[in-house]
């Protein structure tokens, strides 16, 4: 698949609107190396959204007891009763808290498990941000997306 072809989606999940910043900054990063693409917040999507597009690049905080936030909900349930994801792509940038080391980026990795159950490949392994890092997250989210989207074509 050629990287001038694919048709990227940025996918957000968030409680507190941290993960959107993160993931305009992806977005930047991507329009940097000459890749358009949409972003999207998750309210009330379910898995149809992600059908028109080659890569998905989601973006998620984690919540709770390592919940995947609110407005994700309905498009992971929608994933887990089945979802075909077959021949699409994607990349995860998670944001937890090492404080809660037991539930640490939780929800990117249940966001993970589950497209790679729907049959979707992983390009780059998950990024993820610890907020006791002393790092804004939305500047690793950038440094993240910048040093794989230039090479987009070798890895697909």
């Amino acid at each position: 698949m050629s990287s001038a072809n694919q048709k990227i989606g940025i996918f957000v999940a968030t409680m507190t609107g941290l993960a959107d910043i993160c993931g305009e900054e992806i977005e930047a990063a991507m329009a940097s190396a000459g890749h358009s693409c949409v972003r999207q917040v998750m309210d009330n999507l379910d898995a149809t959204a992600l059908e028109p597009y080659d890569l998905i690049v989601l973006v998620s905080s984690t919540y709770g007891h390592g919940e995947i936030p609110d407005n994700g909900q309905s498009l992971f349930g929608s994933l887990e009763t089945g979802a075909d994801l077959s021949g699409k792509e994607y990349a995860i940038f998670a944001l937890g808290d090492r404080t809660y080391s037991d539930t640490f980026c939780a929800a990117g990795d249940r966001w993970d498990a589950m497209l790679g159950k729907c049959g979707a490949r992983r390009v780059v392994d998950v990024e993820r941000h610890d907020a006791s890092s002393g790092t804004f997250a939305e500047d690793v989210a950038g440094e993240w997306a910048t040093g794989w989207a230039s090479q987009l074509a070798r890895l697909t």
